[in-house]
């Protein structure tokens, strides 16, 4: 056997009247975390909801910009006694964050851990044992991350300059609830940074080592619906039927590099959210073009990743990209106030094991330097 393709995930594809049914369902059982931002709730009228079930859960809002060790052990002292069910409707940050209640919680004493040893417990990998995870059911209200598809999270020790992931096959969420709707409140520039990141999923799985024959179609479908749709989206931000194409060129790129990890594009990617809080689906887009060059020789089928990005060269790709970013952010590194001479120490930090060593050709430091100073 060549290869194996697995997503163990019920999907369900709502519209707001559904999810508000079946929130009232959900809370209205004992001791379940609700991860939803504020502005979520009242934007959606969902205010209601919350208020005609009973008080057992414990709602989170979820307007996080980063998860990191710190915000997890504050969290945690909030919960009122171990979940049930968490259910993370937000983005990214907050459906790690659901993982990371699921991983860690049962090393917590009633919710007490330290920053020392939630560091401890994910770089040891303590948390694979844990017998008694807790169940996520998972809604992205943004079209990018592709959390709600996978099996990992991130978690940030802005202490150390260090990026860490917890990847555990029971993390998987056991329902991801697809609703386009919620994305029409996204800002333009979550609404470009969050997609970017979706591209940058599909074209990594595609050519990622761990590449097969289902991924590649699921990361073609969700380049041409990107491509396409993106930049429709960011002229007529109100239209639904724009944002569902984005949103499901998203749900795609999820389902193709849930099996398969991210690449360099990723790995060059942390110490520039790290160092420089550049968000992350601009920080992994300003090297797509870059890697690319480098991975074409590579690339299986490169003629069909081709003409999904319906490109005839890779100078087609990188114009995509800067035209669609350029009203809102230039995506150069000096446009983030990174010095050139920052950037041999931002070389150091960019070998991260399973996502450099991930791409079909692994690159060295001298590599690297070239790839950053030509976006610069």
């Amino acid at each position: 056997m060549d290869w194996v393709y697995n997503v163990p995930i019920k999907f369900y594809e709502y519209g707001i009247t559904d999810l508000k049914d079946t929130l009232t369902e959900y809370l209205s059982k004992d001791n379940v975390v609700l991860i939803a931002s504020k502005r979520l709730i009242r934007d959606n009228d969902l205010t209601d909801v919350l208020s005609n079930v009973n008080d057992t859960f414990t709602l989170f809002d979820e307007s996080m910009k980063s998860l990191d060790t710190h915000l997890i052990c504050d969290y945690f002292k909030q919960i009122k006694q171990k979940p049930e069910l968490i259910i993370a409707i937000g983005g990214g940050t907050s459906i790690d964050f659901a993982k990371a209640i699921s991983a860690l919680y049962e090393y917590t004493g009633n919710g007490n851990i330290t920053v020392d040893e939630v560091v401890d417990i994910i770089t040891s990998k303590k948390y694979l044992e844990n017998t008694n995870y807790i169940p996520i059911i998972a809604s992205s209200t943004t079209a990018g991350t592709g959390s709600d598809c996978t099996k990992w999270a991130t978690i940030w020790d802005y202490d150390n300059t260090k990026k860490y992931s917890i990847d555990a096959d029971y993390l998987y969420p056991t329902q991801s609830w697809l609703i386009p709707e919620l994305t029409l409140t996204l800002p333009k520039s979550l609404t470009l940074s969050t997609a970017l990141d979706a591209l940058s999923h599909a074209c990594e799985a595609y050519w990622s080592v761990s590449t097969n024959k289902i991924v590649q179609v699921l990361s073609r479908d969700a380049i041409r619906l990107i491509v396409e749709y993106l930049p429709k989206v960011l002229s007529d931000m109100n239209n639904l039927e724009y944002r569902k194409k984005v949103y499901m060129g998203s749900f795609f790129a999820g389902l193709a590099f849930s099996n398969t990890r991210t690449t360099a594009c990723h790995s060059i990617s942390y110490p520039l959210t790290l160092l420089y809080g550049i968000p992350h689906g601009y920080a992994v887009a300003l090297t797509l073009a870059e890697v690319l060059k480098r991975n074409k020789d590579y690339i299986e089928d490169y003629d069909l990743f081709m003409d999904a990005w319906n490109a005839d060269s890779i100078a087609d790709i990188d114009c995509w990209i800067n035209n669609v970013s350029k009203d809102i952010q230039t995506l150069k590194l000096s446009s983030f106030d990174v010095k050139e001479e920052e950037i041999a120490v931002i070389i150091k930090l960019t070998f991260t094991g399973g996502r450099m060593d991930n791409n079909p050709i692994v690159f060295n430091e001298d590599e690297v330097r070239d790839i950053l100073s030509n976006v610069y």
